[in-house]
């Protein structure tokens, strides 16, 4: 048998079976095309999301390897807070706006002031920011009423293809958990907020714990695609925590560090920090596992940097492993802020937050340009660690997947900076891996999440901290820190650019 993990992310569609062991038997992708009909707006399709969905089952269908290993449950991992209005027959009557989109910041700021910080955390794990569903809700009210009056419900990623595929918009606690309507302690839509903001919860998606099964895949599909008749549709979940699956990141003490365009860091816990220790930016919500819950510190710097500076200094990735091992262990001489994309943690008003480079001569190379950037993501990393520390957290260990994890270089200084051991693991998609691990959960496969990753999971590599080195490091990050908010007290957006 095979499990079958779909991940809908905002640029392609991945969708990978695995056998119960954890073996990959086929892999398929499809790019997706962001619409960006004015500065700042990025709007994706979702009648191309649902095309590009059933163009990867199809493939994923017909392999050998998949035919001889029939899939029984698939799971879908999606970006969150993402939503768009459909009709009764789950056809969509407008775009998604994506989260990376600038509208929405006065109803953000509205919303904000409804409740206190402390009340707001206390609800939902995290402030309201304007790409929040609730939110998106409000924008579409106001600019498109004629659109919203003809809505049957509105929904995200997960719930369309959930009712897509098998007749029924369901969503996990993961997902829900960022609607801002959602109540951590019942772990269902919270009726104070539903009144509050006049949400009627028959337009909202069903929430079911993981571990449940949607639906069968209808039989259309199913004969259409080649897919068995009584194949399962499984909770899944949001796309953080189905990497942190993926990595084998569901109990206390392990975290998550997916090193993709993102750096995100997932950190299960059992309870959910004091308001007033939880660093800024951060978010704590449901998390699938033993732990329960995580603390989410995402930060939009991560391989999007990399890549950047790669194009631009002409630093190819083949090589650039090995010259920074010749390098050395001294920090750079230039510094860089990375924050090309805004900080989203640790950081006070982080969004006004810009790139530099400090410290350029005549005689500064590429390679020091691009070391100091890396450097400058790890420090954000390692200053997050500190923060969650202080907040009673427990990290002993990072478990990393991610494009980002090919440069060993890197890898090395995260385990130093960061005080913890780094395990790379022989999976490079988490997110589809995590999916499939919440289908086979569904399927009565795994008894258990932490079960299912011990026997799909194997660390490639390991990473121990070494104190000398990182010692190095400690008068640079101290500066750092300053530096960074010194520039965003002078101004964020102009100042530090």
């Amino acid at each position: 048998m095979s499990l079958i993990g779909v991940d809908i992310g905002s640029s392609s569609v991945k969708i990978a079976a695995y056998r119960e062991d954890g073996r990959l038997l086929a892999q398929a992708k499809a790019g997706l095309t962001a619409r960006r009909p004015r500065p700042g707006w990025w709007e994706n399709d979702p009648r191309e999301v649902w095309s590009r969905t059933i163009e990867c089952l199809g493939r994923i269908a017909t392999a050998g390897t998949v035919r001889r290993d029939p899939p029984v449950a698939l799971a879908i991992s999606a970006s969150g807070r993402e939503i768009f209005p459909v009709d009764g027959k789950g056809s969509a009557l407008g775009p998604c706006i994506m989260a990376g989109d600038t509208r929405g910041a006065d109803i953000e700021a509205s919303t904000l002031g409804r409740a206190s910080a402390e009340e707001w955390y206390a609800a939902c794990g995290h402030l309201p920011e304007r790409m929040d569903p609730v939110n998106r809700l409000l924008w579409w009210r106001r600019n498109h009423p004629e659109v919203t009056a003809r809505s049957a419900q509105f929904l995200g990623w997960h719930e369309f293809l959930t009712l897509r595929l098998g007749g029924r918009a369901v969503t996990d606690p993961s997902l829900a958990g960022k609607w801002l309507i959602y109540d951590n302690t019942t772990r269902g839509w919270s009726s104070e907020r539903l009144a509050e903001f006049k949400v009627d919860p028959r337009i909202l998606p069903e929430i079911q714990p993981w571990g449940s099964c949607v639906s069968a895949l209808k039989s259309s599909l199913a004969r259409k695609l080649g897919l068995p008749q009584d194949l399962k549709i499984a909770l899944g979940g949001f796309d953080c925590s189905c990497a942190a699956a993926g990595c084998g990141a569901s109990e206390v003490g392990t975290a998550a560090l997916v090193c993709g365009s993102w750096e995100d860091l997932i950190v299960p816990t059992d309870h959910a920090p004091p308001f007033e220790t939880l660093p800024t930016g951060m978010a704590v919500g449901p998390h699938p596992g033993s732990a329960g819950l995580a603390v989410h510190a995402l930060s939009p710097n991560g391989t999007t940097v990399l890549d950047w500076a790669r194009d631009l200094l002409h630093l190819p990735l083949g090589q650039l492993d090995n010259q920074l091992e010749r390098s050395g262990s001294e920090p750079s001489p230039v510094m860089a802020i990375p924050h090309f994309s805004g900080a989203t943690v640790a950081w006070v008003d982080g969004r006004r937050s810009r790139g530099a480079l400090m410290g350029l001569t005549l005689s500064t190379s590429r390679l020091d340009v691009m070391k100091a950037l890396l450097e400058g993501i790890t420090y954000d990393l390692s200053l997050a660690l500190q923060s969650l520390r202080r907040a009673g957290l427990t990290i002993n260990m990072l478990r990393a997947a991610g494009g980002g994890t090919r440069l060993a270089w890197w890898m090395q200084l995260t385990a130093d900076l960061c005080g913890v051991p780094i395990e790379v693991i022989n999976q490079p998609e988490p997110g589809t891996l995590g999916a499939a691990l919440l289908a086979g959960l569904a399927a009565g496969v795994y008894s258990s999440l932490e079960l299912g990753a011990k026997s799909c999971l194997e660390v490639s590599r390991r990473y121990e901290p070494d104190p000398r080195r990182g010692g190095l490091h400690n008068d640079r990050l101290k500066a750092y820190e300053a530096a960074a908010a010194s520039l965003l007290r002078a101004g964020g957006d102009e100042s530090a650019t």
